[in-house]
C-alpha cells in the first residue's frame, strides 16, 4: 500500500506532515481508508488511517476491528474504551503543523475532534482532489478485484434470467439476482439493485417495487456485486416476449451509442468527448433529448468512484482507469433502455470487464 500513499502525497504538490483519513459512523466511512491501508474486511467506524510522506501508514482502530486491521500488516493504535481515542488522537497529531484531510468524506463532527486535539498552530488542508486522482488509476490488485466483481455479476445475471416472467414482482427479481451474486462469491450488492419494468424503466434511478412484470414489458436491470470491497456496475435491458418494432429501435439505438462511446475510451481522450460520441448518435434519431444523464463514471471502492464522463467533463482518460459506458433512452409512460458495462482503459482502448450478453434478450 506504500505506493498508493505516495501517489496521494505526490498529487498534493504542497508539503504536508501528515494526512488523516477519519471515519465516522456508517454510512460516513471514507472508502479511501481502505484504499490506503489495503484492509478488505470490517466497517471501521470511528477509526482512522494516518499517512506519512514516505508512504508509511498507521491505523487507529477499535478493538472491534482489531483482527481485520492486523491483516494490513500496519502498525496499530487500538482503543478499547470511549475515553481512549482522545489520547491517541492527541499523541498522533503532536508535532504536526500541516495536516491533510479528505474533506469530501469527513463529517464536521470528526473535523472538530481533529481540530480539538491538534496543536494550536496546526493547519488543516483539503486533499480530497489528490485522493480522487490517486484512486482513479487502479493498480493490479484493484483491477483483479473489480474483474472478479464483474465476473460474479455477469454470471449471476445469466442465472437469474429464467426467473423473469409475467406475474413476478420487480422486487422478487432483484432479490433473486442478489441471492445469486452472494452465492457466487460476492459479499453483497454494490448498490441497490434496479429492476424497472414497463413504464418504471423510464426512471434511471428507479429501484425495484411491487409492480408485477407483464408480457410486452421492457425491463431495465441495473446491478453490481461487491468483492473484497470493490464494485462492479452493469445494466441490461430485456423484453418479455417478442419485442415490438419500437422497442427494438430503442435498443438498437442505445447499443450503437454504447459502441460509439467505447471506441473513444482510450488514453488521452477527454470525458466530454466520450459522452459526445454516444449523445450525438442518439440525438440524431427520434430520441433526441431522451438521453438524460452522463455517459459514465469511475468504478472502484465506490460504485461512483470520483470521476465522470459527461457533457462538460475535462477528465482525461488514462490507462488502468475503470469507467462505465452506459447510454440510455427514456420515454416517460412507455419505458426505457439502458446498456451498461464496466470498462478498463488500456493502452489499446476500452476493454469490457463485464461479460453478460449485450443483445436484447427475450425472456
Amino acid at each position: 500500500m506504500r505506493e498508493r500513499v505516495k501517489r496521494i502525497f505526490k498529487n498534493v504538490g504542497d508539503h504536508l506532515d501528515l494526512i488523516v483519513l477519519m471515519n465516522s459512523t456508517e454510512p460516513h466511512v471514507d472508502m479511501s481508508f481502505f484504499y490506503a491501508t489495503g484492509v478488505t474486511d470490517g466497517i471501521f467506524e470511528g477509526c482512522a488511517a494516518w499517512l506519512h510522506p514516505d508512504g508509511s501508514a498507521e491505523i487507529m482502530t477499535s478493538a472491534l476491528e482489531e483482527q481485520a486491521a492486523k491483516k494490513s500488516g500496519l502498525p496499530l493504535h487500538i482503543f478499547r474504551h470511549r475515553e481512549e481515542p482522545a489520547k491517541i488522537l492527541r499523541n498522533l497529531l503532536k508535532g504536526h503543523r500541516r495536516i491533510g484531510i479528505n474533506a469530501a468524506e469527513l463529517t464536521y463532527e470528526a473535523y472538530t475532534r481533529l481540530r480539538k486535539y491538534a496543536p494550536k498552530n496546526a493547519r488543516f488542508l483539503d486533499v480530497s482532489g489528490a485522493v480522487v486522482q490517486a484512486r482513479l488509476v487502479k493498480d493490479a490488485a484493484e483491477i483483479e478485484s473489480i474483474q472478479k466483481a464483474c465476473d460474479i455479476a455477469s454470471r449471476s445475471f445469466e442465472e437469474t434470467l429464467p426467473f423473469i416472467r409475467p406475474g413476478v414482482e420487480e422486487a422478487e427479481v432483484a432479490s433473486e439476482l442478489v441471492y445469486h451474486m452472494q452465492k457466487n462469491g460476492a459479499t453483497g450488492p454494490s448498490f441497490r439493485t434496479i429492476v424497472g419494468s414497463g413504464p418504471n424503466g423510464a426512471e434511471p434511478h428507479y429501484t425495484a417495487g411491487p409492480r408485477k412484470i407483464e408480457k410486452g414489458d421492457l425491463i431495465v436491470i441495473d446491478f453490481g456485486s461487491l468483492y473484497r470491497m470493490y464494485c462492479s456496475d452493469v445494466t441490461r435491458t430485456v423484453v418479455v416476449g417478442p419485442p415490438s418494432e419500437e422497442q427494438r429501435l430503442m435498443f438498437d439505438t442505445v447499443a450503437r451509442a454504447q459502441e460509439a462511446a467505447l471506441a473513444k475510451m482510450r488514453p488521452g481522450t477527454k470525458g466530454k468527448a466520450v459522452d459526445a460520441a454516444a449523445r450525438s448518435l442518439i440525438d440524431a434519431t427520434k430520441y433526441k433529448g431522451l438521453f438524460i444523464h452522463g455517459l459514465g463514471h469511475s468504478v472502484g471502492l465506490a460504485v461512483h468512484d470520483g470521476g465522470g464522463l459527461h457533457m462538460t467533463s475535462e477528465l482525461v482518460l488514462k490507462s488502468n482507469m475503470v469507467m462505465t459506458d452506459e447510454p440510455g433512452v427514456y420515454v416517460p409512460g412507455f419505458g426505457g433502455v439502458r446498456i451498461e458495462d464496466t470498462v478498463l482503459i488500456t493502452p489499446k482502448g476500452g476493454q469490457y470487464m463485464s461479460t453478460a450478453p449485450r443483445e436484447l434478450l427475450v425472456v
